[in-house]
């Protein structure tokens, strides 16, 4: 892959990350968070918990205090995607290309100070048909293309998931994001996402919300589909 290219990857996993540090501010509490909960045949931890250790000004004392965030750490940005640029990569590659006219984010926050486990996020992932792959995070593709419909980060540094650690793995949230253009209309790419993301939310716990950080309400649903119908508008091709 081109370093330009991988730059642009790197960029979309930046944003998800760069809104998850607004979205979620250094933690208030000193104590450990509260234990998952269990469902009957869920994979149980037997080895000890990993807090989330990030760096991130402080916020408001509020619902979104219990997740220490900061800068893109692993997921590097401009220069030092160089480096990366060097490193070993999965075989699936994106396509060099412009950078994106557009990014669409939906954020899935724990619910009652509780954690997202490694054990939840595979069966989440499972479940909505997406593939762990490039940048270390994971992605939902369609057939016969190598460009992502949309892709899941870790909202906690260093915003990638580690796929030797499953067993421990915590979390305080995900991100989900697209990119636009992209492998299908904008209109269904959202759908799909959208349905991921409800899905992912009823498997982990979690609440859904908008790219402000705000609860994802019908009248926000509306409006994002409205944009993604006049994105196709102009972009239909001629003739």
């Amino acid at each position: 892959m081109e370093t330009s290219t991988l730059r642009w990857i790197l960029i979309i996993a930046g944003f998800a990350i760069i809104g998850a540090i607004f979205l979620f501010g250094k933690p208030g509490r000193k104590g450990a968070p509260k234990a998952s909960r269990r469902r009957p045949g869920e994979i149980q931890n037997s080895r000890g918990r990993r807090e989330p250790t990030l760096h991130g000004p402080p916020e408001d004392e509020g619902p979104m205090t219990d997740l220490e965030l900061g800068d893109q750490g692993e997921l590097a940005i401009g220069e030092d995607a160089d480096e990366q640029a060097a490193q070993p990569a999965p075989a699936r590659r994106a396509p060099a290309g412009p950078p994106p006219e557009e990014i669409v984010t939906l954020f899935l926050l724990a619910q009652d100070n509780r954690v997202i486990t490694g054990a939840e996020l595979l069966q989440a992932t499972v479940s909505t048909g997406m593939e762990f792959g490039d940048m270390n995070i994971f992605h939902r593709l369609t057939d016969g293309e190598e460009k992502p419909v949309f892709s899941m980060a870790n909202a906690a540094k260093p915003g990638h998931f580690n796929r030797d650690e499953w067993n421990t793995f915590e979390t305080g949230g995900v991100a989900l994001f697209m990119a636009l253009p992209g492998p299908l209309q904008a209109l269904d790419a959202w759908d799909s996402m959208l349905a991921a993301a409800r899905r992912c939310s009823e498997i982990l716990y979690a609440d859904l919300l908008d790219d402000e950080r705000n609860p994802f309400t019908r009248q926000r649903e509306a409006q994002i589909r409205e944009e993604m119908r006049e994105y196709d508008r102009r972009n239909k091709p001629a003739g």
